[in-house]
Formats: structure tokens, C-alpha cells, sequence
């Protein structure tokens, strides 16, 4: 007696009718329709506008860099000072400063953003310092100025961060 799977045809998977493949091809069609219908849209008119509070950060120019590493723990904390000067025509109240310590390969290594304060340069031991906001820089004023970084790590090279003004906040 010959053997016969039960039901016939037992042995072959089942098809499905159903297109799966083209399924597919729909869903991800109307899923990149919708997405591009709901980006929103950019107002051009709106993107010109510059907000008064907010100038260039080519308003504030720094010179005469130097630093004041504190190493604690493997790491450093780097208190950066310079002269501050406002190039523009509005009192500067808020500037900040982003620096990149590089390793000792000249590779970057950390990149931090703080603000900056303005330093009274007749305390040489601990300057004090205050907020931009609470001494405006008036324009063509030049004056000492402080930035902390925090956390630098050991393998820093020991040099001078470079130093970029990210933005600067005016009074209005």
C-alpha cells in the first residue's frame, strides 16, 4: 500500500494570494506623503527677521588670552582671561564663549560653552567677577573679562583653548 499524506498536498506550504510585496510599497508611499505633509513649512519672511536682543557674535572682540588651570582629581578646571571689547553701537549684557581644548596630538578634545563675566583686573590674587548683565559693555568700552570651564580632562594639552563667541545679548 502506497503512502498518501493527509490532506493531499500536505507536503507544500501554503501560498498566500495576498500581495504582500506591493502591500508594502503602499504603506511606505503613504507614510512619506504624510511626512512631508506635516514638516512644517518655513516662512521666509520670518527667517530674515533678526531679533533686536540677539546681535552677531562679531560684536564682542577678545584679546590678550590667558589661562589659570586648577588640577583637581585628573581633571582641570580652566579659568580663562582676556580683554573684552564691544564693537558695536548697542551695551553688551551677555556674551557666550565657546572653547575647544585640543589633546596633545592637536586633536579636539572637549568642547564646552560658557558665559562670559567681566573680571576686575586690579584684584590680580582671585578677580572678582560680575555678570555682563549686571556691568553692561558699552560700546567701545574694552575691559577684563573671565570664562570658567569646568571638568577639562588630564589629557589636555596645557595650551590655550580656542575661542569662538557663540552669541552675544544686547540691551535693547
Amino acid at each position: 500500500m502506497e503512502h498518501k499524506p493527509f490532506p493531499p498536498n500536505a507536503t507544500k506550504p501554503l501560498q498566500s494570494k495576498f500581495p504582500w510585496p506591493l502591500a508594502a510599497l503602499g504603506v511606505a508611499a503613504v507614510l512619506l506623503i504624510a511626512t512631508i505633509w506635516l514638516t512644517p513649512r518655513m516662512n521666509k519672511a520670518a527667517t530674515n527677521a533678526i531679533d533686536s536682543s540677539t546681535q552677531p557674535s562679531s560684536q564682542v572682540r577678545i584679546s590678550d588670552i590667558r589661562i589659570s588651570p586648577q588640577n583637581v582629581n585628573g581633571l582641570s578646571n580652566v579659568d580663562v582671561y582676556g580683554q573684552a571689547t564691544n564693537t558695536g553701537r548697542l551695551p553688551v549684557t551677555g556674551a557666550v564663549v565657546s572653547a575647544i581644548f585640543r589633546d596633545k596630538d592637536g586633536k579636539p578634545l572637549l568642547t564646552q560653552q560658557e558665559p562670559m563675566q567681566i573680571a576686575d583686573a586690579k584684584k590680580v590674587e582671585v578677580p572678582a567677577v560680575k555678570d555682563l548683565s549686571e556691568k553692561p559693555l558699552k560700546p567701545g568700552q574694552t575691559t577684563a573679562f573671565r570664562v570658567n570651564y569646568s571638568q577639562v580632562p588630564g589629557s589636555w594639552d596645557g595650551k590655550p583653548p580656542e575661542l569662538t563667541i557663540l552669541q552675544v545679548t544686547v540691551q535693547k
